[in-house]
């Protein structure tokens, strides 16, 4: 019995990551360890360089990043900037196919993203002509915990369905929770075959919004500085040209671009993209969401995609502030997933306003979520049954992400690695595990239980 995972409708990317063309979209490049960008797109004047003892992160990587921002934003966008998953789970929201090489392809490409370190430069000139620039070093990853295997004739590859564990950068996890993304759209994400295709994709994406939310229904940039953020090596013109034709006709063919457009010569190349636009949204309707703290492009797609619920949203909002209770952290984030999975939510518009009807009004509400808490407990006694009498190796499968998500802050990353043999094995039963470690936490006994776990999984007993 497999649990079917989350499939986000609308994937969504931290805007800087493409933006600044920190990865090349080309699939090849040679192992150079360090290089360097400069351009200008929209006004926008950009430098950056790179270092990385395994060449820059280039085709493919990106949708390893693109991969985890999704798992990090399903996860809650951890404190920690952890994020907990598996190959299989990174392969999946990266939306790449799985080959022979696939598991092989994405350890290079993580540990080609953790090697590398970015520094981006903005600034001025003085009278002089002398620079004065604000610089920002950072990475994209920090960390990466993961188990891989290799054989006598093949190289090491990730194992699929083991824990693979990735930090992301402090800039990129604040960045995210800022809400400082754009929407992507995932059905042009899945009919794009090509990695440089999709990175392409996802550059154009990130220019093509401003800060405030506006969407362009067309974009201008010289080749030459569409080169340079495209992480294209070359400088010949025409070996340029050859290299973005590919993605230019697929862009086409997947109805993201209506036409491309390009006028002068040589390093004076200009280049048009046309979009095929949908109706624009309610700019009413995007003002009123930026004012509730939701972000410019994410406000544009809510607008255009939930227009006749925005009123009732921020109704919402306005409803919850007056509630109390656990103050809300994340007010465009919670409207926004108000919109998204409004059958979440116990929330009746324009509720009467006389205190007898109020309160029987609050007591049946409170009545039906009892009894959908009640329903809840048992089906997850049901499931957890069900569970109990698959093999070790399945049962783990099914709890692990409820195990790690309770045992990851006070178990080592030897202990976890630990917990995951012994479960497999069936030396530990990762159901029971999951329902002694519940009721542990039930009833004020969690320390003990993690310190009998710990002593257990150090010593290998069978108790």
């Amino acid at each position: 019995m497999n649990r079917k995972r989350l499939r986000p409708t609308t994937p969504q990317i931290e805007r800087n990551l493409d933006r600044l063309g920190l990865f090349s979209i080309q699939a090849r490049l040679g192992e150079s360890s360090s290089w360097q960008s400069a351009f200008v797109i929209g006004g926008r004047a950009v430098r950056v360089q790179g270092d990385s003892s395994r060449g820059r992160p280039h085709g493919a990587d990106a949708d390893l990043v693109l991969g985890l921002q999704q798992l990090f934003l399903q996860q809650g966008a951890p404190e920690d900037n952890w994020v907990h998953t598996s190959a299989n789970a990174l392969r999946e929201a990266s939306l790449m196919t799985k080959n022979g090489r696939a598991f092989h392809r994405m350890r290079e490409g993580l540990l080609r993203i953790w090697s590398t370190g970015f520094i981006v430069s903005e600034g001025w000139r003085r009278p002089d002509g002398s620079a004065v620039r604000f610089n920002d070093a950072f990475r994209v990853v920090d960390q990466i915990r993961f188990w891989d295997q290799e054989s006598v004739s093949d190289p090491p590859e990730l194992v699929p369905d083991s824990t693979l564990s990735v930090r992301l950068g402090t800039p990129v996890a604040e960045s995210l929770r800022a809400g400082f993304m754009h929407p992507l759209n995932r059905t042009v994400l899945e009919r794009l075959e090509q990695p440089p295709s999709r990175a392409l994709y996802r550059l154009s994406e990130a220019h093509r919004y401003d800060d405030e939310g506006s969407i362009r229904s067309s974009l201008t940039v010289n080749l030459m500085d569409w080169r340079a953020a495209c992480g294209i090596s070359s400088t010949d013109t025409d070996k340029i040209r050859r290299a973005l034709e590919p993605a230019h006709e697929e862009l086409i063919a997947n109805n993201y671009l209506s036409d491309l457009r390009m006028t002068g010569r040589g390093q004076a190349t200009v280049l048009e993209y046309l979009y095929v636009t949908k109706a624009d949204p309610d700019p009413g309707l995007v003002r009123l969401l930026r004012e509730q703290g939701v972000g410019g492009p994410r406000a544009v797609q809510l607008a255009r995609d939930h227009a006749d619920r925005i009123h009732e949203a921020v109704e919402f909002l306005r409803y919850r502030r007056l509630a109390g209770g656990t103050p809300i952290r994340n007010p465009g984030g919670l409207l926004a997933d108000f919109l998204v999975n409004r059958a979440k939510y116990e929330f009746e518009p324009s509720s009467p306003t006389d205190p007898g009807i109020q309160a029987a009004h609050a007591s049946a509400v409170l009545e039906r979520q009892q009894q959908a808490e009640r329903e809840a407990e048992r089906a997850v006694a049901a499931q957890r049954e069900a569970t109990s009498r698959l093999p070790p190796a399945e049962q783990w499968r099914e709890e692990r992400g409820a195990l790690l998500l309770m045992l990851r802050r006070v178990l080592s990353a030897e202990d976890l690695a630990r917990l995951e043999a012994q479960a497999v094995a069936g030396t530990l039963l990762a159901t029971d595990l999951s329902r002694r470690a519940t009721a542990a936490r039930a009833r004020g006994e969690w320390n003990e239980f993690v310190e009998a776990l710990r002593r257990r999984l150090r010593s290998g007993d069978e108790r």
